[in-house]
């Protein structure tokens, strides 16, 4: 077959005079209306046809210098449009190797040394916001040069909020200052939270093997392998995130609860503290892809992988910051952000559901009749939209990220499909409260820790039962999926509640010793930071690519942890400088000293 990806030199023809360099999305059709008598068509669509596993070979992206591959036809045709000359010179290669014609899909993405881009109003504005940040961190550390002998009440405390040094201390600081011992036993959570986010960003960092592969086989044979699936379906983790989430609003407003009465006055509080918490660093990453990322680099794949975001973050940004994002389809704006909305929509429901409804057994029958309907919700779209059983980045999918696949829009980021592991961190997050008021003691339960132990092999079993779904031959009837998409979530969720139960309580000293690591600490404090900005990271390293890569699973795993830890080196300096500061800030302004212990971790 034509292979899938196809890069001509980049520079070498970009930086000759008059080079001119053009990307294009080929569809490849037979020479009739019909596939009969061309066998390698004919071949090539049915191939292509089984999509779990496969890449559509019908559809090329390549990258052409057109003055050298076709100079012959711009000499014979200097009056004709730049598509039909290339579109000419594109069938007569392809029917000379293949005896296969092409037909160009989308508009040219062409690239000269000339080219030049225009400062637009909000390139100028998000530069004046970014100068000011980083003026306001210089005085900062001027500022605390000559104050740092200064007693607290004779300190300016807004110079104070930009100071390096002291966010520093805050960053490296070994546990939170706080007078609840209780806090201390969610400790593991940093680990649990660091570790997480980082598998998060490895997944993600398979963008540049999908989408500029010179051997496109050995991503499509991964898929039936099973050594690989863990790498695939690695997009169940962010289930973990649900459950935290609910386990600690829960826990602290339970915590609050012994001291003053919850009111619905909390739920407003508890929102905007909520929204202020999360917005301001997300708002400068947003502004950033929307503007400047899309002067950061060139390349054959720049328009594929970063211009689109950029164009679809200038129209669908404000979405983002009301949090609504992960109901809007076909954008590729910051796509990894659905998260972030889902979780806000749920946080909301939690605060909502536990103010208003306070006494043990109406909150047990509330939160067990929501969890049975969101058991019942995500199987109703499958079944009623013939969706997978689960999210499962198939190839193609993954080469467009992921926003036209039914599956990743109906079931994955929506809020209520997510429900029930949410739900599931909130009767966790009641549960240890009323376990450590009661004194509840672990040690007649300590002999099953071989079961406890247990737990983490059987959760990785659980994501490897996924790649029943990808068999050849198998199609598992409609109504399986929908029962696997409703109990998938949930059964992770579970083992993942169970899991926090035994690290809470010290059921054993093996996962909570490698959890509750001091070492966790300042990666944990991070780990916002790190995941808003690290597919900013990844579009823009895939995107500067000007050659293929040769896929090997040593080179896939080193671009994979690489990737991890460069989005964690990045995200300190982006916390100190950036997300610290402005957090102050919005404490020093409105201080809600009754809703802090609510705010999200």
């Amino acid at each position: 077959m034509p292979p899938l990806y196809h890069l001509d030199p980049y520079e070498l023809c970009v930086y000759k005079p008059k080079g001119l360099y053009c990307t294009v999305e080929i569809d490849l059709v037979s020479d009739g209306s019909t596939d009969e008598g061309n066998e390698l068509m004919k071949m090539i669509r049915e191939y292509s046809a089984r999509t779990e596993t496969h890449y559509n070979h019908t559809r090329l992206h390549h990258g052409i210098c057109v003055t050298d591959i076709c100079q012959k036809y711009l000499a014979q045709n200097t009056t004709e449009d730049l598509k039909v000359v290339l579109e000419g010179c594109l069938n007569s290669s392809f029917w000379e190797k293949y005896k296969l014609k092409t037909r160009i899909n989308e508009d040219l993405v062409c690239n000269n040394k000339d080219q030049t881009f225009e400062l637009e109003p909000g390139d100028i504005g998000v530069a004046v916001i970014v100068i000011c940040l980083i003026i306001l961190n210089i005085s900062g550390i001027i500022y605390d040069c000559f104050a740092f002998k200064k007693k607290d009440h004779e300190v300016n405390k807004l110079l104070r909020c930009f100071s390096i040094r002291h966010n520093w201390r805050k960053l490296v600081a070994p546990v939170a200052s706080t007078n609840e011992k209780r806090f201390k036993r969610l400790k593991s959570f940093n680990g649990l939270r660091a570790i997480t986010i980082f598998l998060v960003i490895t997944e993600h960092a398979l963008l540049p093997f999908m989408v500029a592969s010179d051997n496109t086989l050995f991503l499509e044979d991964m898929y039936h392998n099973t050594l690989y699936h863990i790498f695939l379906y690695g997009t169940i983790l962010v289930q973990t995130f649900f459950i935290i989430s609910g386990c600690l609003l829960a826990y602290y407003l339970q915590i609050w609860s012994e001291k003053k009465d919850l009111n619905w006055k909390m739920i407003p509080k508890g929102i905007i503290m909520r929204w202020l918490r999360l917005s301001p660093s997300y708002a400068v990453v947003l502004a950033i892809s929307s503007t400047w990322l899309r002067l950061f680099g060139s390349g054959p794949l720049w328009d594929q992988v970063v211009n689109s975001e950029v164009q679809d973050c200038r129209r669908d940004g404000w979405l983002h910051l009301i949090y609504i994002n992960n109901y809007i389809d076909n954008s590729l704006c910051m796509v990894h952000a659905w998260y972030l909305a889902a979780d806000m929509q749920l946080y909301i429901f939690g605060l909502v559901l536990l103010i208003l409804v306070q006494t043990e057994y109406a909150r047990k029958a509330a939160l067990s009749v929501m969890f049975v309907i969101a058991l019942i919700i995500p199987a109703l779209h499958t079944y009623i939209q013939n969706l997978n059983a689960y999210f499962l980045p198939y190839p193609e999918s993954t080469r467009f990220f992921f926003v036209a696949d039914p599956t990743f829009n109906n079931t994955y980021k929506r809020s209520h499909t997510n429900l029930a592991n949410y739900i599931l961190g909130l009767g966790l997050g009641l549960l240890i409260h009323k376990m450590q008021k009661e004194k509840f003691n672990i040690k007649k339960y300590k002999k099953f820790k071989f079961l406890y132990w247990a737990l983490v092999p059987v959760g990785i079993g659980v994501i490897i039962c996924s790649g029943l779904f990808y068999m050849d031959g198998a199609s598992p009837s409609l109504l399986l999926k929908a029962v696997y998409s409703s109990l998938i979530k949930p059964v992770v969720g579970f083992l993942t509640s169970l899991l926090i139960l035994g690290l809470v309580f010290k059921m054993e000293n093996i996962y909570r010793g490698i959890l509750e690591w001091q070492g966790w600490t300042s990666p944990a404090r991070v780990s916002y930071s790190a995941y808003i900005i690290h597919m900013l990271l990844i579009r823009s390293i895939t995107g500067t690519r000007t050659t293929l890569i040769h896929v090997t699973f040593p080179y896939f795993v080193l671009i994979q942890v690489g990737t991890g830890l460069l989005c964690y080196l990045v995200a300190f300096p982006f916390w100190l400088l950036i997300e610290a500061p402005i957090a102050q800030l919005v404490k020093l302004i409105m201080p809600m000293k009754d809703i802090e212990k609510v705010k999200s971790n």
